[in-house]
């Protein structure tokens, strides 16, 4: 008899609405970080299937690997092996609760998210592999130990376990729930450039000037409800290191004020600019604008949660 099981993960990606950065003085080769993360609506959509070890055999063809892994993408750029934030997380799983060699597992990513492009794209696939494992296993797993094995993947994964608005530390394993953001519109715009984190991570210790950290403030804002407040201490220490070798980003933040919106920055290590909009017309208008300038614009909005289990 075949037993399977299947689970769809819609997985969002986020935004940094402050990023301060401390010059690399840690051993593990990551920087310690004082950032708010926000969820938005962007979203890949992930498709888990679970079977007992006989019910299907990966190979070649289908990605698979001894480990019964077997990952499938309609994005040609995103690695399907080992170096997918996905593998190491569904082998995390694996080699963590006793289920090694007794089941294949085959995911498929559905990706809208661009990849290298300051959002998490990556990270939220692996936070979304995860919560389904967790859940098509019926594991007991506590949040604090999630947000543990999230941290082993990768820097961003806890937040995009916890989702909605936070307080990210550390090199990003100390999450702080905060107020939630309200609704807003978010306009993404890209020149489709594609940056690897370390990569501006390093730049940034070369050229970059560390700053005292007004993330307080910011958490003081968002706890009064002052948004005129919060959103004018909109920082990211990286941004100057993108700039650098991308002008657009500039100019996209430049070009969306113009058209309307109330604040620009770019996102993680870049090069997306956000573009915050009052109302749906304003945010149309930027949209539209943008497309003058970007092949990769997208009208999206803050939502209270990163994962949604779909079926």
């Amino acid at each position: 008899m075949t037993i399977s099981k299947k689970l769809t993960v819609s997985a969002s990606g986020k935004i940094n609405l402050y990023l301060n950065v401390r010059k690399n003085g840690r051993t593990d080769g990551f920087h310690d970080i004082k950032s708010i993360m926000q969820s938005i609506s962007l979203s890949d959509l992930l498709n888990f299937e679970v079977s007992h070890n006989y019910a299907f055999k990966p190979n070649s063809e289908n990605n698979g690997d001894s480990n019964g892994l077997s990952i499938t993408s309609n994005n040609i750029d995103i690695p399907l092996g080992t170096k997918n934030l996905v593998h190491k997380a569904a082998l995390l799983i694996l080699k963590n609760y006793n289920l090694e060699k007794k089941y294949n597992i085959r995911i498929n990513i559905n990706k809208s998210i661009p990849i290298c492009a300051g959002l998490a794209g990556g990270s939220t696939n692996a936070a979304a592999t995860l919560v389904a494992l967790k859940t098509i296993f019926n594991l007991d797993i506590s949040m604090d130990r999630l947000l543990e094995l999230g941290n082993e993947v990768g820097s961003d994964v806890p937040f995009c376990i916890s989702g909605g608005t936070a307080l990210v530390e550390g090199k990003g394993e100390k999450i702080s729930k905060l107020p939630d953001l309200p609704f807003y519109w978010v306009v993404l715009a890209s020149n489709g450039k594609k940056f690897l984190s370390g990569d501006v991570y390093d730049k940034f210790d070369l050229i970059g000037k560390e700053k005292e950290s007004v993330h307080a403030s910011l958490v003081n804002s968002l706890a009064e409800q002052n948004f005129d407040s919060f959103f004018a201490k909109l920082d990211n220490d990286l941004e100057r290191a993108v700039t650098i070798e991308d002008k657009m980003v500039g100019i996209l933040k430049q070009k969306a004020i113009e058209l309307g919106a109330f604040a620009s920055m770019m996102t993680g290590s870049g090069p997306t600019v956000f573009a915050f909009c009052e109302d749906l017309v304003s945010a149309r208008k930027v949209c539209q604008g943008l497309t003058e300038l970007s092949d990769k614009v997208f009208l999206t909005y803050t939502i209270p949660n990163s994962l949604d289990i779909i079926n």
